[in-house]
């Protein structure tokens, strides 16, 4: 049996997607379209992205894309990772942090694990509660990875500013995290992108007819 995978990867739709996600909680984009739709016009400060310190959490391929793509934006990337690209942090300025310390630096938390053992439930709300209080969870890795009823607490005692997810542990998702204005909640669309899509399964097909040929 012969096994094919597509060259072409999600990583660049969801690395958009973090950034889409970021760049909405920073300055309430979707909160105040909320409000001027609902007839509120109320002007809410924002915050600036430059200059903010980007954590990647996690710094694989998709990780790697969403350092990448932000590398123009003025911003400190901080990573954590059993695994280190030293060659990769040299390029874009990556520094590798302790957990303890990547927790406490980073403006905004991109996850970007796999789902472990090791990883399950790493962000729960000891971690939480080392993260800046006007910090930013950004998930579009594993459901998992983050303890929901732990970042519900957190978000319920304002230990972290806000939070984007697009994966949960349990979906389709319909629990209190939708309740909350200062969470942005996508129902796993990271790869959802229809450039990205219609490569993959064009490549899929060809794989197919040329496994069949053989």
């Amino acid at each position: 049996v012969d096994i094919c995978k597509t060259t072409t990867t999600p990583s660049l739709a969801v690395a958009e997607l973090v950034l889409g996600l970021t760049l909405n909680l920073i300055r309430g984009i979707s909160f105040q379209n909320n409000d001027i739709k609902s007839g509120v016009w109320v002007k809410n400060m924002g915050s600036l992205l430059s200059k903010k310190t980007l954590g990647i959490l996690g710094l694989g391929n998709i990780g790697k894309k969403v350092v990448e793509i932000s590398s123009g934006l003025n911003l400190d990337i901080v990573a954590y990772d059993e695994n280190h690209d030293w060659q990769f942090a040299k390029k874009f300025n990556v520094k590798y942090l302790s957990f303890d310390e990547f927790l406490a630096k980073s403006d905004i938390i991109s996850i970007h694990l796999n789902l472990s053992k090791e990883t399950k439930k790493i962000i729960d709300y000891e971690a939480l509660k080392k993260m800046k209080k006007n910090s930013i969870l950004i998930n579009t890795s594993r459901g998992e990875i983050v303890d929901e009823n732990s970042l519900i607490k957190a978000l319920d005692n304002n230990i972290i500013m806000g939070a984007g997810l697009d994966v949960y542990e349990n979906e389709p998702y319909s629990g209190s995290l939708l309740n909350y204005n200062n969470v942005i909640c996508t129902p796993h669309i990271g790869a959802y992108a229809k450039e990205v899509r219609n490569k993959m399964e064009l490549e899929a097909v060809e794989n197919l007819v040329n496994g069949l040929k053989k």
